[in-house]
């Protein structure tokens, strides 16, 4: 055991009462540890719950926290319903807590162990009934509809008066090497709600996940923002209508202005598997594009016949369009080559690399 013990955990159970009499538990025990917690929330994901973080002197107070014997050991003992989940950080390493309350090391950084988005939509109250939604299932209705990346786990809220805000939170895992993707998760959902016209007063923050703290928060229409107030439920329904209507999207709606794409329009598929970018390799319309849609990992997405964007561009006559490296004959060959390559490199294995690239040279690789 180490000294100085620091935990961050969120509790969680389905069962309200149980939940508040774990809070009182906690609040009225042995004051030898550093404690910090929130009230009871509740979500349509994780049901009731709330978060504790804080420290001991493990070793010199006697008063574990973590492993068997500590307290958190001993409040799953005790209720029965309880989830816990969390990170711990002590003078020897940095990780998870496996079962929720063994330590186990691994990579995981206390600042920011998850990337966690919230969007705020203060005004969507004034929408209950659109569809047949109450206020209460919009949340759910918005969060399974605008999915603007891969996440790991996430939830609506669930409003408790007809006018509370309901609010979307989208969590997956993050660290210190992600820093340059958890910006562009965060700029493509600015793009994605922009694009769907959300309400004026939307607001996105990121979180740290077990700690509960805010880390950032941007108005998502910046100057032109609006006080919730002020969002009409015209301004709340065009959004909600343009939501539904983007879930029939095809492609081909978006062949037009490639220009004003993001690229989560990338997800959109026709029946044969072409995305945007298929169809646009087809008719001559990939110059239009973006260089960020541009890469070679985009031009290389197969459609359903197993042809990518760039031997349908070769095979309509507009490979002129594509990214000169692309041109290059025998290229997807090339490049599977040499991530094959890259790998062996990452392990060590240069001798086998060299090896390889005296009998095939490669100009993919460096």
């Amino acid at each position: 055991m180490s000294n100085d013990t620091t935990v961050h955990l969120l509790i969680s159970s389905s069962d309200q009462l149980e939940l508040s009499c774990v809070l009182a538990y906690i609040r009225n025990k042995d004051k030898s540890a550093e404690l910090e917690y929130e009230e009871v929330r509740y979500n349509s994901s994780r049901g009731y719950f709330f978060r504790v973080s804080g420290f001991a002197n493990e070793n010199g107070s006697f008063y574990p926290i973590t492993g068997e014997g500590g307290d958190i050991y001993d409040l799953l003992s005790r209720f029965s319903g309880l989830e816990i989940e969390g990170c711990y950080s002590d003078e020897h390493s940095t990780g998870e807590l496996e079962y929720g309350y063994e330590k186990w090391g691994g990579d995981k950084k206390e600042e920011n162990p998850m990337f966690c988005l919230h969007i705020t939509f203060p005004s969507l109250y004034k929408s209950s009934g659109w569809n047949g939604h109450t206020l209460s299932s919009l949340g759910d209705f918005v969060f399974e509809e605008f999915i603007p990346f891969n996440y790991d786990s996430g939830s609506s809220s669930y409003p408790q008066s007809l006018t509370d805000s309901i609010i979307l939170d989208y969590s997956c895992e993050a660290d210190e090497a992600d820093e340059a993707d958890k910006e562009e998760l965060w700029k493509e959902t600015i793009k994605y709600l922009q694009k769907l016209k959300a309400p004026r007063d939307t607001l996105l923050s990121e979180e740290c996940y077990y700690q509960g703290t805010r880390l950032r928060e941007e108005k998502l229409w910046g100057n032109e923002s609006k006080d919730s107030t002020n969002v009409s439920k015209y301004e709340v329904d065009k959004f909600l209508n343009s939501l539904d209507t983007e879930r029939e999207l095809n492609p081909k709606d978006l062949l037009n202005n490639p220009e004003e794409l993001i690229l989560n329009d990338l997800e959109f598929s026709d029946e044969e598997g072409n995305n945007v970018m298929h169809l646009a390799a087809k008719v001559g319309k990939l110059k239009g594009f973006t260089p960020e849609f541009l890469t070679t990992e985009n031009i290389l997405i197969k459609n359903n016949n197993g042809f990518s964007v760039r031997e349908l561009a070769i095979k309509y006559g507009f490979a002129d369009q594509l990214p000169e490296l692309l041109r290059m004959e025998n290229f997807e060959v090339l490049h599977n080559q040499a991530l094959t390559l890259q790998k062996l490199k990452e392990n060590g294995n240069l001798d086998v690399v060299q090896k390889i690239l005296d009998n095939f040279p490669n100009p993919l690789f460096e």
